[in-house]
């Protein structure tokens, strides 16, 4: 289905109203912003998503890499540091227990200590009084293996005002935390910690559309993911970014401009403060995200990106691919296979320092 001129151009009109008004959000006061990870990271926990429950996040991979990683990626959910709506942040939480952890390492090791990327999980780790805003929870599928999960409205104004009030919470702990230089953005994720994937199945679709869901709603969340993280002022905004797929018609039809226009707006709200990402390195690149790679390279440092696969069939290449767009550091997998399965320190120490060559801002 093609829309006319201007349908095209009323749209455009409304999602650029929205992108200009997040450049207002964080200009003024001057931080001292934090350097961003550097080198290769370990991507931290994840059988949780598959297993359920909490993550639990492990440091022990690294001390038999030790002095080949810059950095670790730190798991959290939403559901677990605000079970009730409105509450604090409790102490010794998963995040409080793994710092720790990072600074006996970091003492072991002072030469080539270790700096936190913070990430913490909504979508379907979002508590259950998030997912029940607005109404019931809506049921969605996992692609690859057909288990349900439950979502919220992560479209509407309660539960963006809801996520914006936590980020709130947590900027105010761990914004002025040293260890941690970078916290991703998770903002209207689903089923995985990236804003711009959504499953396509009609399953999915289905239950999203029944409850109001709409590719303009969709692009209204997205675009405002970038002022969702305005209370960090001196971390690092990582924002991992694929191009925008529309819904409302099948089959699916992919916008790199509209995934453009945010990634500008993320640069022009946060300045050095933001660094790209894309979850999908791979070699060969795929074919749907080599645009979005060119525009990366295009816009600069810093870059950043995360494997494809647990562990790729073509490792020096998936790292020399990163390498060659412009990154800077790149999360290997610590599940699943990944990193723990190489033997060679000096391939790692390579990476390495190929990362750590290229530019940061």
């Amino acid at each position: 289905m093609h829309r006319s001129r201007a349908a095209r151009l009323a749209s455009a009109l409304v999602v650029g109203s929205a992108l200009c008004a997040l450049l207002v959000g964080v200009a003024g006061a001057e931080v001292s912003p934090k350097a961003p990870l550097r080198g290769l990271v370990d991507m931290g926990a994840y059988r949780f998503v598959a297993q359920g429950g909490n993550p639990v996040n492990m440091i022990g991979p690294l001390y038999k890499k030790r002095g080949l990683f810059g950095g670790i990626v730190v798991i959290a959910t939403w559901s677990e540091l605000q079970p009730d709506p409105g509450a604090a942040i409790p102490a010794n939480n998963t995040i409080d227990r793994m710092l720790a952890a990072v600074r006996v390492y970091n003492q072991k090791f002072p030469a080539t200590p270790l700096a936190v990327k913070l990430r913490v999980w909504a979508g379907f780790e979002a508590p259950d009084w998030a997912k029940a805003l607005d109404g019931d929870p809506l049921q969605i599928q996992e692609p690859n293996n057909g288990k349900m999960r439950t979502v919220g409205r992560f479209w509407s104004a309660s539960y963006a005002q809801a996520w914006q009030s936590f980020q709130q919470l947590l900027a105010e702990r761990y914004d002025s935390e040293p260890l941690i230089h970078e916290v991703a953005v998770t903002s209207c994720m689903t089923l995985t910690a990236e804003p711009f994937f959504l499953a396509t199945d009609a399953v999915t679709l289905d239950a999203l559309h029944a409850a109001g869901f709409s590719d303009a709603a969709y692009r209204t969340c997205l675009a405002n993911a970038v002022s969702d993280y305005s209370p960090w002022q001196s971390t690092v905004i990582e924002f991992p970014f694929n191009p925008f797929r529309s819904t409302d018609v099948q089959p699916w039809q992919s916008d790199l401009a509209f995934t453009k226009n945010v990634m500008t707006a993320c640069r022009q709200s946060f300045g050095v403060r933001c660094v790209l990402d894309n979850h999908d390195l791979d070699y060969p690149v795929l074919s749907s995200i080599r645009p979005l790679y060119a525009f990366m390279k295009r816009l600069g440092p810093g870059i950043e990106f995360q494997t494809y696969h647990e562990t790729p069939k073509y490792w020096d290449l998936t790292i020399r691919t990163g390498v060659r767009v412009g990154a800077s550091s790149i999360e290997l997998w610590q599940d699943y296979g990944g990193f723990p399965l190489l033997k060679s320190r000096s391939r790692l120490l390579k990476w390495g320092d190929e990362l750590k060559a290229n530019p940061t801002p």
